[in-house]
């Protein structure tokens, strides 16, 4: 068992004995301890010797099955070294997952050695939306085996520390949220699940043990989708870049809704399969709420683009004629979106935001929408610059995810989260790098009470003098995601951090 970063290995020895104790055979465990208690991966392979030297000496046959696990760091660490291990019967990663090279976003059985993934909804360092996103390529969308293959389980209530005891190194104080269950409750709930995975895995339990594993294990996976099935659902409202690539609107995508492109042709003839066409909320929302036509149907169709492109350019535009009246009026509009993703999200840790941390969206403006509608005399400033109708979409995005949220998830915010609220929309200018550089905002309460959240904009009425950028309303929208991920997580960390602080017990890291 690979410790994690800083957390001595002593501090496991409740867990590896509760392992010990669900198990029913004979097991070993060694707890390697690297220098200054980091899993560096120069000294990993020297260290899972030195352990597997110490378990032949203690006692362990030479031909029994090892079975790697990793903790936090140590899990992250593990997996290239098992990837490519020829004596590894199965690995544990806790409080850590398989990380984004080897789910490759479409074959969930590129990895060669059977993983069991496992970790506490309230993990503060490898966050649950991370986890969510493992539950989608390895469970979702494995095959019928998956779950004794590659399960991945959340216990609920369950923090990062909780693989371990006594006290928290400072950065998993700094950052671990509370566990809402007892220290002895996620060992055992923990050890359970380790023993199913082995039991099915190593042939050493009789069939009807095996045959109990299988079922209990299925079982936590099941319960597992429960819980991060909002978390799923949110991110592919968001158009979730780590699920599918996004498609590229300048070249043919035939599995998705015809995209007129405008103002430019399409740039080459590679059909763009197995891709996100759109993002969902921006189709379903923010272009209908932009317009406020109660009467009026708005049929959008988005494109994901990075907004900054140029070359081409990629416009909004509205595509039907306008309606001699609002009553049965049909508008149709393109939309363009791109998601920003946190910027060392590239190091795939688990640790930074999963979602994106904003969606920037060209919409066409209210002004342009009611004079579609057939209404006359429409004033751009008060259909446009004395509203704040980026905040409207923000608030409904909002609300999406509070009414999407799990129950457990949901009443823990409702008593200790920060509730998100929405200020004016932010206005710099129409100069295009003033809105794509300038970010949603999330601002603070004094009293730490609540967060405002701000979004840019940039608009322009009908006739503005540069017609090729006339009428437009460009908004930097809270994701779904993002909203959801606060309800889960970073909602929690100010009434919800860890604040246990107990001294270990002293034990050895072999026995």
């Amino acid at each position: 068992m690979i410790q994690g970063a800083s957390i001595e290995t002593n501090t496991y020895a409740p867990l590896a004995k509760a392992i010990q104790k669900a198990a029913p055979y004979k097991l070993w465990v060694d707890i390697p301890a690297y220098t200054l208690d980091i899993p560096e991966p120069l000294e990993l392979s020297h260290g899972i010797t030195t352990a597997k030297n110490n378990l032949y000496a203690a006692g362990l046959p030479k031909t029994a099955p090892i079975v790697y696990a990793g903790h936090s760091l140590g899990g992250a660490m593990l997996q290239d070294y098992v990837f490519k291990c020829t004596d590894c019967a199965a690995q544990v990663l806790m409080g850590a997952g398989l990380v984004r090279k080897y789910s490759n976003g479409t074959d969930s059985r590129t990895y060669p050695i059977p993983t069991l993934t496992i970790d506490g909804s309230l993990d503060g360092l490898m966050r649950v939306t991370r986890q969510a996103e493992n539950y989608y390529h390895y469970i979702l969308h494995g095959d019928d085996q998956a779950y004794t293959q590659f399960p991945v389980v959340i216990i609920e209530g369950m923090n990062h520390m909780q693989f371990a005891s006594g006290a928290p190194p400072s950065t998993v104080k700094s950052n671990d949220l509370a566990p809402e269950i007892s220290d002895q409750d996620a060992w055992d709930s923990v050890a359970a699940t380790i023993a199913d995975f082995m039991n099915i895995q190593l042939g050493l339990a009789p069939s009807s043990t095996v045959a109990t594993s299988k079922a209990n294990m299925k079982k936590q996976v099941d319960t597992t989708g429960l819980i991060v099935d909002p978390l799923i659902k949110s991110l592919e409202q968001e158009g979730f870049q780590h699920f599918k690539d996004p498609c590229d609107s300048d070249y043919p995508m035939p599995q998705c809704p015809f995209y007129p492109r405008y103002p430019s042709g399409q740039q080459g003839n590679t059909p763009q399969m197995d891709c996100t066409c759109a993002t969902p909320f921006i189709e379903a929302v923010a272009q209908a709420s932009m317009a406020g036509l109660d009467d009026v149907t708005v049929h959008t169709t988005d494109a994901i683009h990075p907004v900054s492109d140029i070359r081409p350019i990629h416009l909004p535009h509205i595509w039907s004629d306008p309606c001699p009246s609002e009553k049965g009026c049909v508008i149709n509009v393109t939309t363009v979106s791109y998601p920003v993703y946190a910027t060392l999200d590239p190091l795939d840790t688990g640790f930074y935001q999963t979602s994106a941390t904003e969606l920037k969206v060209k919409l066409k403006s209210r002004q342009s929408m009611w004079i579609a509608a057939g209404r006359k005399n429409v004033n751009f400033t008060e259909t446009d610059v004395n509203v704040n109708s980026c905040a409207d979409i923000n608030k409904q995005s909002y609300q999406w995810a509070l009414d999407n949220a799990g129950p457990e998830a949901l009443a823990r915010f409702k008593k200790i989260g920060t509730p998100l609220l929405f200020g004016d929309d932010i206005f710099l200018g129409n100069a295009g790098p003033l809105w794509i550089e300038n970010p949603l905002q999330f601002n603070w309460a004094k009293d730490k009470s609540s967060v405002t959240v701000r979004a840019p904009c940039s608009h322009t009425p009908v006739d503005y003098s540069i017609k090729s950028a006339a009428g437009f309303h460009y908004c930097k929208i809270l994701s779904p995601a993002r909203a959801m991920e606060w309800i889960y997580i970073d909602g929690l960390r100010q009434n919800g951090h860890l604040r246990k602080d107990v001294n270990p017990e002293v034990e050895t890291a072999t026995f």
